[in-house]
């Protein structure tokens, strides 16, 4: 198949993203707020049923094949074959001509005009403009700062200085887009897997943001929940920042904000989250491959119920379920977007 329609079968529908396509064996879990059966643990599913002599079909050929694999994201089963080809095309990037990305560009901005409740999921593709590497990108890719930092070898991320670009990047093009749309009232919240505090420098106040996964200059009680912001990074091997809470009768030592794998999501951010979740009729995914859980079940479930809008140059699983695709560099797009909706006299709210 060409590219791209073998990712849109790898990636599957609706039913793909929300519902677990093993036979919950051994492994298969229930995950998030709404108790949808996700694929976490399905490769483990997988190796039961083919211990017990029941080895899944491939989703893509049909084939039988006990080397094969699942993909977590989104829970289909492939030979060994498959696999090998799909795994190849994942980084995969699409370009949109410059006619069909101005087109999508002026749809994007009726569809923000005509939302009642708009929000935005960022992924690390929105800093990238900004010098921040991603996670994901290919070897092959267009963008300036080269391969996604898991691409890399170990050595070479400690090259990378990933934390460093971090810390000395500013807001850029889509940051502080957004931050004029949620001045201008036409964005009421931003979800964000990103930790690199570009959102709140572009003036996005804490209360109209949620930072899934922590943020790099944040440190939190926990205790009474109280956070605090420094000029500093405050992440620490140990969590503990060694600096201990200002409320009154309170005192307990303040840890840093970021979230690591395995941890839960912050309760309290990830409440807020799924409320303006539930209200939103449009959201948009930008810079993002929307396969980290449980932070990509937020766009998935708008996506069943109103409108999705994906900017991101590699396919992801949410693809088959999305309103509009738009393939083009986040921040080209977020400034034509806005120029539209400035001749419309959107932006002088």
């Amino acid at each position: 198949f060409p590219a791209r329609i073998f990712l849109k079968l790898a990636c599957g529908g609706s039913s793909a993203m929300t519902e677990c396509q093993q036979c919950c064996q051994t492994g298969c879990r229930y995950h998030g707020r709404h108790g949808v059966r996700s694929c976490h643990g399905c490769q483990e599913g997988a190796s039961a049923s083919i211990a017990r002599g029941r080895c899944p079909c491939c989703a893509q050929c049909c084939t039988r094949d006990e080397a094969g694999r699942v993909d977590k994201q989104t829970g289909h089963f492939y030979c060994s074959s498959c696999w090998a080809e799909y795994d190849s095309l994942r980084s995969y990037e699409f370009w949109d001509d410059p006619s069909e990305l101005e087109m999508k560009c002026q749809q994007v901005a009726l569809m923000i005009a005509g939302a009642k409740h708009c929000i935005a999921f960022t992924g690390a593709g929105i800093s990238t403009g900004c010098g921040v590497p991603d996670f994901r990108s290919g070897t092959n890719t267009k963008l300036p700062t080269g391969p996604g930092v898991w691409q890399l070898s170990q050595e070479d991320r400690q090259k990378a200085g990933i934390l460093d670009r971090a810390m000395a990047a500013k807001p850029g093009s889509t940051h502080n887009g957004l931050s004029r749309l949620w001045r201008c009232g036409l964005l009421k919240q931003i979800v964000s897997q990103n930790v690199d505090g570009l959102h709140r420098k572009s003036g996005v106040a804490p209360g109209a943001l949620c930072e899934l996964h922590g943020n790099l200059y944040v440190e939190v009680c926990p205790r009474c929940g109280a956070e605090y912001e420094r000029d500093h990074c405050v992440i620490t091997a140990a969590r503990e920042t060694g600096r201990v809470c200002e409320w009154a009768g309170c005192g307990s030592v303040l840890r840093d904000s970021g979230v690591r794998f395995g941890d839960p999501l912050p309760e309290k951010c990830w409440n807020r989250a799924w409320q303006n979740a539930e209200k939103a009729d449009l959201c948009l995914c930008l810079g993002s491959s929307l396969t980290v859980t449980p932070a990509s079940e937020i766009p998935a479930w708008v996506a069943r119920r109103h409108k999705l809008v994906i900017v991101n140059l590699q396919a992801t699983p949410l693809d088959g379920v999305a309103s509009l695709l738009v393939h083009g560099m986040v921040d080209e797009v977020m400034e034509r977007v806005l120029h539209v909706l400035d001749q419309k006299g959107l932006l002088n709210r």
